[in-house]
């Protein structure tokens, strides 16, 4: 065992400490990147340029909630909007030119299907060094 372990060992630790929250699901409601929509009384960042993380709302004129969506134009390959959805938006047949996509996980109707953050990246590179030093 190296003079370092312990210090990996508790790095490693604190960096799956602090990836946690983002394996424990939310229980407040499904949350999803929202542009170019009405939210109550206010229009939700038009163009899209950087969409807002709003909280879906249980029901939606008596349908369930339990999806984002975002829909991009497919000639122009742009996001023409992004939100929140029920089942019955999510099995619209696609309009000419407008492709729809629906999923249900909080944050997965991003405009790239993968972000990570510098700490996200920082923590996994540590516990990776840590497990191949404690390894060796």
């Amino acid at each position: 065992m190296s003079p370092w372990s312990p210090l990996l060992q508790g790095l490693s630790l604190g960096c799956l400490f602090s990836l946690l929250p983002l394996l424990i699901p939310q229980v407040d409601g499904l949350q999803c990147y929202a542009c170019n929509i009405v939210q109550g009384q206010r229009y939700v960042d038009v163009g899209c340029s950087s969409p807002e993380v709003i909280t879906c709302s249980h029901s939606h004129k008596g349908f369930k909630q339990r999806f984002c969506i975002r829909t991009e134009s497919i000639t122009l390959g742009i996001v023409l909007t992004s939100g929140c959805a029920t089942s019955r938006h999510c099995h619209t047949e696609e309009l000419p030119g407008v492709k729809i996509h629906c999923c249900d996980s909080d944050l997965c109707n991003s405009a790239s299907s993968w972000h990570i953050s510098s700490l996200q990246a920082l923590c996994s590179l540590t516990v990776t060094l840590a497990v191949v030093w404690l390894h060796l």
